[in-house]
């Protein structure tokens, strides 16, 4: 065997046995992750005695904070050295059956791994949602205003602009994205899927009518979430089932932002409901502010979502922390 493909073998082995170590659960993942390595026909590949075994795995889990993440790289990494060695004339080094098996394990892995960086993210949808959008700024700029929000304790902001193309929502997108890390918000991009992934947005949110979960999911990264709009019951339930990270749910209250006039509004009622029904965090939305907010927050809402009471207010900023204070006295 060259040199350069006995180095992606052995590279593959190495990622494999760090793997071993990170994806431990589900036990039947870490069981087919763990025979992917045995049955490799290579002697790097044997199983290491009891002593090596746990010195590789202490010094495994020096390498890194964030051992989810690097699992993640690492598959990518065991993908593209597959990748590399299919097209290596000859007789191939990996039996085609062991590649078909070690993608398909892979693939479940990748979508294990994901799903609980997703719902670590997901977890942080608390505290006050802003939505900062053009057309409900009185005339102000976003940033502007995105950034009164923030420094006014904002613990998620969405932006979502219908007025401009796409080439010019791009570079806002990615200075309210470095805004919100600098605050240690998240940061959320209303239904453009493909500026979500161009400014590396947490997350991104759809409608009812918007992009499907599923396909969204596609176009995302793994360690980007998906919110949807919700009117109820039966829409919260199936963006459940559709693999939706958070749930926005509303209008709770009637509201005539962003045109939503003559929406049904739903009540804290139904709000707490679908907060009983479902596991994902809960996002209430639609004419909540500073009179009814801890109505709201009482029926377990994880999040608040408003949008007149903070963009279209003198001061946001101040209006912002009116807001979070209500929130947590509510609680």
């Amino acid at each position: 065997m060259i040199p350069f493909v006995a180095a992606q073998v052995k590279m593959i082995i190495e990622d494999i046995r760090l793997l071993e170590s990170f994806v431990t659960v589900p036990l039947g993942l870490y069981s087919d992750i763990k025979m992917l390595r045995e049955s490799l026909p290579f002697p790097e590949a044997a199983e290491l005695s009891r002593e090596e075994t746990i010195e590789r795995r202490t010094a495994f889990m020096t390498l890194t904070d964030a051992p989810l993440e690097l699992a993640l790289e690492t598959m990518s990494s065991i993908l593209n050295s597959i990748d590399i060695l299919e097209q290596v004339k000859g007789d191939p080094p990996l039996e085609p059956d062991w590649v078909v098996r070690a993608r398909r394990v892979l693939s479940r892995a990748e979508q294990k791994i994901g799903g609980d960086i997703r719902a670590s993210i997901a977890s942080k949808i608390n505290g006050l949602y802003v939505i900062v959008d053009p057309e409900a700024t009185n005339g102000r700029p976003v940033i502007e205003v995105a950034e009164a929000t923030l420094k006014g304790g904002a613990s998620v902001l969405q932006l979502r602009d219908k007025t401009q193309d796409k080439g010019n929502i791009l570079p806002i997108a990615r200075q309210l994205k470095a805004m919100c890390d600098e605050h240690g918000a998240l940061f959320i991009m209303n239904d453009d899927a493909d500026i979500a992934l161009a400014c590396d947005a947490h997350g991104l949110h759809v409608g009812q009518t918007d992009l499907p979960v599923s396909e969204a999911r596609r176009a995302l990264g793994h360690r980007q979430i998906i919110g949807t709009s919700n009117g109820g019951v039966d829409e919260s339930m199936q963006s459940q089932s559709d693999g939706a990270d958070y749930l926005a749910v509303g209008a709770v209250f009637a509201t005539t932002t962003m045109g939503k006039s003559g929406r049904t509004s739903l009540g804290v009622e139904m709000l707490r409901k679908v907060k009983e029904l479902t596991s994902q965090p809960i996002v209430a939305i639609g004419g909540i502010n500073l009179g009814n907010i801890a109505d709201v927050v009482k029926t377990g809402a994880d999040s608040v979502c408003v949008v007149s009471a903070v963009t279209f207010a003198d001061d946001p900023e101040a209006a912002t922390r009116e807001l979070v204070e209500a929130i947590q006295s509510a609680r």
